[in-house]
């Protein structure tokens, strides 16, 4: 065993017995993240899955996997804060991706990057979407931040970048890799090989989000054996980083966390094949593994509640550096801890005919706080603010919320409280091509991010 690792395997005992970590170590920390991943299209996660995931599976079977980690938000700008920053969303400030309105993360928040560049690290992110662009405020602390300067970038382009980087670098390093492969539009992947004729139901199709429409298809297996397609294919890129870390002889020391920003709703709810628009459990619910230095603890699985807010916290506690200020993630997940109840949040209500959601835009925000049993979600429809009780025990995918029974008191005291907050927060919604006073490059960048889902309209693939 090596030094670090042995520092390592000392501070994770020391942890678990409730004593401080030794003096900081110094491993290779390698975040690999995918966007909008369903935790059960991860087939560590589930054996049925329709996507096969062999290179994730291989980190799970070699660490920790987290049964129930959350998001604490349905979009990917947001979420990420929370993961860098250790905070969730109402403390970080960002609530909405900037060009729906929102904010970028404020400059006096450290981030995860900046902690580790003052332990010494050469630090790298590789991200692929226009959604992560520096303006949002994540590169702070990063030598280099390589961004799509598109929309979006196939995950093989990034993955190559962040393996050209890890190879030239010397000493501990932090390195970032995002990809956007599982995100819409899904006509970027190849059609289902099938003999059946798919369903077109004009009716039915009104159901998808628009951009997500092929060819006037409203069968869901179409687009969820697409979905699945594209889960693969980051999976090939998460495989191609492994590889790099073998081939540099870094893979033995490195801690290595693997998890996706949020999920995707597939035909559960009143939307279909989108994100961004609720706060349950398919959009909330993300994979997350901790592979450590020597693949101790590998295969071990963790049952407690946990949240993105805790991945830095719990990142900086092993290699003993300081605490990022004002985290509010626990850094204890390793040793068992976990919430006793996490929160969570939509984007914003959108202008879709499948969603019944009102007003649109970031007022009609859902809320949602979950405990191992019950969650309680705050819906705001056009009747009204909506509280809908689930007991998870029983049903985990909160499909049918219980008849009859109140919103527990303590659990409608928090959607509310979120709600209040983002009242007061003076959010704004997006300008539209109905304002008529959009300038060429906002009109042109607003047809872009509708062909991405995030601009209401109608939109379809070929």
């Amino acid at each position: 065993m090596t030094r670090p690792q042995c520092f390592l395997a000392l501070a994770l005992m020391l942890q678990s017995c409730g004593g401080q970590p030794p003096a900081p170590t110094r491993p290779d920390i390698i975040l690999l993240t995918v966007d909008t991943l369903r935790a059960d299209n991860v087939s560590a996660y589930n054996p049925n899955s329709r996507a096969r995931t062999e290179h994730i599976d291989s980190l799970a079977a070699q660490g920790i996997r987290f049964e129930h980690a959350y998001s604490p938000i349905s979009v990917t700008g947001p979420a990420f804060c929370s993961l860098h920053t250790g905070r969730r969303p109402g403390l970080h400030g960002v609530v909405l991706n900037l060009f729906r309105g929102g904010s970028p993360l404020p400059d006096d928040i450290s981030t995860l990057a900046q902690a580790l560049k003052a332990q010494g690290y050469r630090t790298g992110a590789f991200v692929s979407s226009y959604t992560l662009r520096p303006e949002i405020g994540l590169d702070r602390g990063f030598d280099t931040y390589d961004w799509a300067g598109t929309l979006s970038r196939p995950g093989e382009e990034t993955a190559a970048a962040a393996v050209r980087w890890l190879q030239a670098q010397e000493g501990p390093v932090f390195l970032w890799f995002h990809s956007f492969d599982p995100h819409g539009p899904l006509h970027r992947w190849p059609k289902p090989k099938s003999k059946r004729s798919w369903e077109r139901s004009p009716e039915k199709l009104t159901r998808f989000a628009s951009y997500q429409r092929i060819e006037g298809i409203s069968d869901p297996t179409f687009y969820a054996k697409r979905y699945a397609r594209a889960v693969e294919h980051a999976d090939e890129q998460v495989g191609l980083l492994l590889n790099a870390l073998r081939e540099t002889q870094r893979m033995d020391s490195a801690l290595i966390v693997f998890n996706a920003d949020h999920g995707e709703s597939f035909d559960e709810r009143d939307l279909w094949f989108d994100h961004g628009t609720t706060a349950f459990e398919e959009q909330l619910h993300i994979p997350l593994i901790i592979r450590l230095p020597g693949a101790q603890r590998a295969g071990e699985v963790q049952s407690a509640l946990v949240g993105l807010q805790d991945v830095a916290p719990t990142i900086l506690r092993l290699i003993g550096a300081p605490a990022l200020e004002g985290a509010d993630g626990r850094a204890d997940i390793l040793a068992g801890g976990g919430h006793s109840v996490l929160t969570g949040e939509s984007s914003h209500c959108k202008e879709e005919q499948g969603q019944a959601c009102a007003p649109t835009g970031h007022a009609g925000k859902m809320f949602v706080a979950r405990d191992a049993t019950r969650a309680l979600v705050r819906r705001s429809m056009p009747s009204g603010v909506v509280y809908e009780y689930y007991a998870r025990l029983g049903d985990p995918g909160e499909r049918s919320p219980l008849s009859g029974s109140p919103p527990p008191a303590d659990l409608k005291a928090l959607v509310d409280a979120m709600a209040h907050e983002r009242s007061r927060m003076g959010l704004s919604d997006p300008k539209s091509s109905d304002d008529g006073d959009l300038s060429p490059e906002e009109a042109a960048e607003l047809e872009a991010l509708r062909a991405l889902g995030y601009a209401d309209g109608d939109e379809e693939g070929d």
